[in-house]
């Protein structure tokens, strides 16, 4: 499962760049100019998953209460 992000950005890839090679309208062109775009975006996941990491809050538990309460 760890190439499985790489293998699906480059079949992404390869189905924009083939739009783009066999796009007659600039409107086409654009759309799959889009769709390499989204391939980017899935690399960029790939290459940051971490499997196993911690999330960003310590502890969610002990914030059961928003913040803009307590500077009331």
């Amino acid at each position: 499962m760890q190439y499985f992000p790489f293998v699906v950005a480059a079949w992404i890839l390869g189905i924009g760049l083939y739009g783009i090679v066999t796009s007659r309208h600039l409107v086409h062109l654009i759309m799959c100019l889009i769709v390499v775009q989204s391939s980017t975006y899935v690399l960029l996941l790939g290459v940051g998953y971490v499997t196993g990491a911690a999330t960003s809050r310590r502890d969610r538990s002990a914030r059961a209460w928003p913040a803009w309460p307590r500077c009331l």
